[in-house]
């Protein structure tokens, strides 16, 4: 076990690579940061955090991107190696206009998965000559510390155990192959979510 890595610190990401032995078969990218706060731009109680914002870009969008390229450019990542990354449907932008419609805000949570999003399909078209698929998985809705903030409608909304969110998401990781690519999919239903 590799202990002491900050995705947000390139080089502890660096140190990570070196530690790891042999190139990888399934890597499985889940860096996450949601703090609790409600940024709006109307809601003076609920004001916009930049600080914050920026921190889950740097979490949740470089992060994977950090980690992805440390671990290839040490060689830990080759032909064959599954590469996961644990994004949400919250950065899909059509998504926005069903869930929550209307509503805006937590603007830093949003924008930092459509990052994510986006980087995972440019990873996903570069890695492709390599032999190296790229897949984002959306693991549900599942009750977590991140989630707390939204306990009260876990129930409602179907929110999982952890560890049923945890086998969904081994379940999708299993049927990667280079034939998804640069996909989007809901480990709710294994349907690709658009972006």
């Amino acid at each position: 076990m590799v202990s002491g890595v900050d995705v947000t610190i390139t080089s502890t990401v660096e140190e990570m690579a070196k530690q790891i032995a042999a190139p990888v078969d399934v890597l499985i990218v889940n860096a996450g940061y949601f703090p609790n706060i409600h940024e709006t731009m109307t809601d003076g109680e609920n004001p916009m955090n930049f600080e914050e914002e920026l921190k889950q870009i740097d979490v949740c969008a470089l992060g994977p991107l950090r980690s992805v390229y440390a671990l290839h450019k040490a060689g830990k990542v080759a032909e064959g190696t599954l590469v996961i990354i644990i994004s949400s449907q919250a950065g899909s932008a059509a998504w926005r206009f069903t869930q929550n419609k209307d509503n805006g805000g937590d603007y830093g949570h949003h924008m930092s998965r459509a990052a994510c999003n986006i980087g995972g399909v440019l990873m996903s078209e570069e890695l492709k000559k390599h032999g190296i698929p790229v897949v984002m998985l959306h693991p549900g809705f599942n009750r977590t510390d991140m989630t707390a903030k939204y306990s009260h409608i876990w129930d409602i909304e179907g929110a999982v155990e952890k560890e049923v969110g945890a086998k969904r998401v081994l379940y999708e990781v299993s049927q990667v192959d280079m034939a998804k690519t640069g996909q989007f999919i809901n480990c709710e239903d294994g349907l690709q979510i658009p972006f």
